[in-house]
C-alpha cells in the first residue's frame, strides 16, 4: 500500500524528518531523516524425520542483528520533491539504494514519480518503523511482495473522494534482476524476457469514513518474470522446485492478485488481514515451445490484532500483538508436494522513555514448516526476539 501502517505506540518514526540544511525560500532545501533497528535472537530448531541422520535434529543459536536506514529527502520547487533511502548492513559493508526517486505533484490530486522504489505490494511494512511486531516474518521475507522496483508510476489521491490508487509500469516486480537499472554496468534486467516486457501494477483504496479503516487491492502483471523459487515455502523442506528458466529460455508470466483490509472497530484496536494469490506460469524453451508443467502456484494469508493500552494504565505506553500467517503453495506437476508454513507471533511494543523516537520491543513467534515430500517432512521453530528500535 501507498500509506504504511505505523505502530500505534511509534506512529511518529516513520515521518519525523531532520533538519532542513537550506534554509532560502527560492533554493532546494534537504532535510534528513533515519532508524537504527537493533536485535537479540534467542532461536530454537526442531527438524523432525532428515534421512541423512535417521533422528531429529534439534538446534539452539543466539545471536544479534543490525540493520540502519539513512534518508535523504529534497524539496527541489514547490512540487517537485526527490528521495534516497539507504538501508546499511553494519559489518558487511552492504549499503542497498532501496530508494532513488523524484515525485511531481501535478496539482492536488495526481501525482507523478519516477525512478527505484519500494513496491505498492502487500499490507506489512517494509521498514521496522511500520510494523506492528519487532520481525516481518514469513509474508514480509518470502518472494512475493516482490523486488524494490525501477520504473515509473501515476497517484491519484483526493481529500474529496474515499477512492485512490496508482498505475505503475516497471522494469519487472518479481525477478531481482530486474531491480538493476537498464543499462547499468552489470548486465540489468533479467535475460529471460523479451526485450520489451515490462511488469504492470495496480493498487486501489477504499478508505472507510471517520477513519475506521481501509481496504486494498494489489494488482502486478510480470511477463516472463516468474522465477521458480518464489513460489517455495521453505528450502529447510523435502521436495525439489519448479525446474529452474534455462539459458536462451523464458520464463513464465507471473500474476499476483492482493486484497487486504485495515479495521479500526473500538478505541485503541487495529485489525489488519490480508490473503494473496500468486502464480507463475509455465516457461518456454530455446524454440519458444510451452514446456508444460513447469509452472507453480502460492497463496498465502494473515490476520493481525493490535492493542494500545489506555493512557494510565501503566507508566509507559504500550501495545500488544497477536499475527498469524499461513502459507501454502505447489507446482503444477501431477501429485506435486504441497508444502506449507503457519506461524503465530504475540509482541509487545513500548516507549520506555515516552518518546515515540525509541522504541524496545519483545516477541515470541511459533512457526512450523510442512511438507509432504520425501525428505525433511517437518521443521519446526521457536524464536524470541528483543528489539532496540531508534528514529530520528
Amino acid at each position: 500500500m501507498n500509506l504504511r501502517h505505523l505502530v500505534p505506540v511509534m506512529g511518529v518514526l516513520a515521518i519525523t524528518a531532520g533538519s532542513s540544511v537550506f534554509a532560502e525560500d527560492k533554493g532546494p532545501s534537504v532535510s534528513f531523516n533515519g532508524w537504527s533497528d537493533n536485535f537479540l535472537y534467542v532461536d530454537s530448531t526442531n527438524a523432525d524425520n532428515n534421512p541423512a541422520t535417521a533422528k531429529n535434529e534439534k538446534s539452539l543459536g543466539i545471536g544479534f542483528a543490525s540493520t540502519e536506514s539513512l534518508k535523504v529527502n529534497a524539496k527541489i520547487v514547490d512540487g517537485v520533491t526527490a528521495k534516497i533511502n539507504l538501508f546499511i548492513i553494519p559489518g558487511t559493508n552492504v549499503i542497498n539504494v532501496r530508494e532513488g526517486y523524484m515525485s511531481w505533484a501535478l496539482n492536488s490530486d495526481w501525482t507523478w514519480s519516477a525512478g527505484k522504489y519500494i513496491d505498492h505490494i502487500g499490507w506489512l511494512s517494509p521498514e521496522p518503523t511500520g510494523l506492528y511486531t519487532p520481525n516481518a516474518s514469513l509474508i514480509g521475507y518470502l518472494g512475493i511482495y516482490g523486488n524494490d522496483v525501477i520504473g515509473t508510476n501515476i497517484a491519484y489521491a483526493s481529500k474529496e473522494s474515499p477512492i485512490s490508487g496508482s498505475f505503475h509500469l516497471t522494469n519487472g516486480y518479481f525477478d531481482a534482476a530486474d531491480a538493476i537499472s537498464q543499462g547499468a554496468p552489470t548486465p540489468g534486467r533479467s535475460t529471460h524476457r523479451e526485450n520489451a516486457d515490462l511488469g504492470y501494477g495496480l493498487d486501489l483504496t477504499y478508505a472507510f469514513p471517520k477513519d475506521l479503516g481501509n481496504i486494498d487491492f494489489d494488482f502486478a502483471y510480470d511477463p516472463h518474470g516468474g522465477d521458480p523459487g518464489l513460489y517455495r515455502v521453505s528450502n529447510g523442506l523435502g521436495g525439489a522446485p519448479a525446474a529452474t528458466v534455462g539459458n536462451g529460455e523464458l520464463g513464465g508470466d507471473a500474476l499476483l492478485l492482493g486484497l487486504n483490509a485495515t479495521l479500526k472497530p473500538a478505541e485503541g484496536w487495529l485489525i489488519g488481514a490480508e490473503i494473496m494469490y500468486f502464480t507463475i506460469g509455465d516457461r518456454k524453451d530455446v524454440n519458444k515451445a510451452t514446456v508444460n508443467d513447469t509452472g507453480a502456484k502460492r497463496t498465502q494469508g494473515m490476520l493481525l490484532a493490535n492493542y494500545a493500552l489506555p493512557k494510565g494504565t501503566v507508566s509507559i505506553p504500550v501495545s500488544i500483538t497477536g499475527m498469524f500467517q499461513y502459507i501454502t503453495a505447489e507446482s503444477d506437476v501431477a501429485n506435486s508436494p504441497k508444502p506449507k508454513a503457519t506461524e503465530f507471533a504475540v509482541a509487545v511494543l513500548t516507549n520506555p522513555l515516552q518518546s515515540a523516537n525509541f522504541g524496545l520491543n519483545g516477541e515470541l513467534a511459533f512457526t512450523s514448516f510442512d511438507s509432504d515430500a520425501p525428505g525433511v517432512k517437518k521443521v519446526n521453530d521457536v524464536t524470541f526476539s528483543v528489539e532496540a528500535l531508534v528514529a530520528f
